[in-house]
């Protein structure tokens, strides 16, 4: 489980990722920072799950 101020840090990684994958060019690179994208928010959210059935 991660802790609260592990998850803030994530969401403001999740920011930066957007932002980058908003600017890129590069299909390779964006189609890299999407899967990086959906691994960070599917962390925060099934921590998120934990926590409510806890």
């Amino acid at each position: 489980m991660i802790n609260e101020q592990e998850t803030l840090l994530f969401i403001k990684e999740l920011g930066r990722l957007l932002k980058d994958y908003q600017n890129c060019s590069n299909a390779s690179v964006k189609s890299e920072i999407y899967k990086d994208i959906v691994l960070l928010s599917n962390v925060i959210q099934l921590d998120h799950v934990n926590v409510s059935y806890a």
